[in-house]
């Protein structure tokens, strides 16, 4: 399975960050896009710090892809799908919200 990975994106208006992640079957013939975004909060506990580079997010972006390369071409079975991390109910709601808003465009 191949991956296409965009850039970490800060959305301030949000308050959250956000990304793309193509998963590509290996004959290419099947296709499917994760849509991602984590709470300013969330990332803030993971890293233990308030001011991030692009660098401190590599780790965490690496893993969320292996959780969805686990799936394996069960990944396959929908067009799009959607991963929030958030601290609370109304940030993963909040979160869910703007990515459908991205799937739109």
């Amino acid at each position: 399975m191949k991956t296409e990975r965009q850039k970490l994106k800060e959305d301030s208006t949000r308050d959250l960050y956000w990304s793309r992640v193509y998963f590509i079957s290996d004959d290419g013939l099947k296709k499917s896009k994760v849509l991602l975004c984590a709470s300013f909060e969330y990332i803030q506990q993971l890293l233990k710090k308030d001011a991030f580079e692009e660098a401190d997010f590599d780790s965490w972006l690496e893993k969320v892809v292996k959780k969805w390369i686990k799936l394996k071409d069960d990944i396959f079975n929908q067009d799009i799908h959607y991963d929030v991390y958030a601290t609370t109910k109304e940030g993963e709601a909040n979160g869910l919200d703007f990515l459908l808003e991205k799937a739109k465009s």
